[in-house]
């Protein structure tokens, strides 16, 4: 499962396409699994991404950067 990412996005969506991504890390990190992929569009976010990004590898979930500012 790919979920999405955008720091623009209004929060309540359900991450699994870039319009209606999730606003955080933390909530696609909720609803990831192991083998998922989890694509952050560039902007600015408000949580500890270095950790949370971590984290997820950790469990076995891929964390990249997509796009471009």
């Amino acid at each position: 499962m790919i979920w999405y990412v955008n720091s623009n996005a209004s929060g309540a969506a359900d991450g699994r396409n870039a319009d209606t991504a999730f606003k955080t890390l933390g909530q696609a990190v909720e609803a990831a699994k192991p083998g998922d992929t989890i694509l952050i569009a560039p902007g600015a976010y408000d949580q500890d991404l270095p950790a949370q990004v971590s984290a997820a590898r950790a469990a076995n979930i891929v964390v990249s950067v997509v796009g471009s500012h």
